[in-house]
């Protein structure tokens, strides 16, 4: 019987084309039942409710101002019509079977609240060379660790699920991390994740699921990559410990290490001096 679920996306800066374009790869989802809501943090955008009805899921929308990418999921988990929370970025389409996938891996394991995919690029032409590095690639929000399905400490925003029915009472995402107006904090996916360890729960990697993540053409360059590692070193600074690539650096992140170092080094002294 297919699994109920609420898939989630909230818009941070993305154009109406793109966040109407990842609307309806998540409205086209196979194998489950259940809704669509978006929450849109932008009052004056042309997203309507009318342009996606008769879809095969419910859409909703919520419009608020919110402080953030964090206060949004937030308000996503006390809306859903069920339990079982997809989240996706405005950016990324979904594979028509990557809600199915991941309701099913949540399902099976009364032990697994929290369920990552596998994010592969949408670039808008040839990557840049840069991103051949694997602690660059993470900036991007892409994780690809194959095809498989087993325990993993973290989970990447562009697209995952929560079972909030297995997760203790009122937990959400911490809002002082997470991405707001003119800041790329992150972080907070990683500090909920611990968190659901921490409660004796799991959290997985089920590459069967699949989300391409758009790329726009700002985010190929320089100084975009550079912020990004600034915010990234900031983030590392609050939350503590050391820094976790997805996979173990490669030639490529050594070789870029004087263009990517500086950066991070620079947020996370930041982060240290503010506390």
């Amino acid at each position: 019987m297919p699994q109920a679920v609420t898939i989630t996306l909230t818009r941070y800066a993305e154009p109406d084309a793109l966040v109407a374009e990842a609307i309806r790869h998540a409205l086209a989802q196979q194998g489950v039942t259940g809704e669509v809501l978006f929450i849109e943090q932008n009052m004056a955008g042309g997203i309507t409710e009318q342009a996606f009805a008769g879809a095969p899921l419910a859409f909703r929308m919520i419009r608020a101002r919110l402080g953030g990418l964090s206060e949004a999921r937030n308000l996503a988990m006390d809306h859903a019509a069920h339990p079982m929370v997809l989240f996706l970025d405005a950016d990324a389409m979904a594979a028509p079977d990557w809600a199915a996938r991941l309701a099913q891996t949540l399902a099976d394991n009364a032990r697994v609240a929290v369920a990552g995919c596998r994010i592969v690029p949408g670039w808008p032409g040839k990557p840049p060379l840069w991103a051949k590095a694997r602690v660059v690639n993470d900036q991007y929000s892409m994780l690809d660790l194959g095809t498989g399905t087993f325990p993993y400490h973290r989970v990447v925003g562009a697209g995952f699920a929560v079972d909030m029915a297995k997760l203790p009472p009122h937990m959400r995402f911490d809002p002082t991390l997470g991405r707001r107006e003119g800041k790329l904090f992150s972080g907070e996916e990683s500090e909920f994740c611990a968190r659901v360890r921490a409660a004796g729960l799991e959290v997985v990697y089920d590459g069967r699921a699949c989300v391409t993540h758009v790329v726009p053409p700002e985010r190929t360059r320089l100084p975009w990559i550079a912020r990004r590692l600034f915010y990234a070193g900031h983030g590392r600074a609050v939350l503590g410990g050391t820094p976790a690539p997805s996979q173990k650096p490669g030639l490529a992140d050594w070789l870029t290490l004087p263009l990517t170092l500086p950066p991070y080094a620079l947020g996370w002294l930041k982060g240290k001096l503010l506390g």
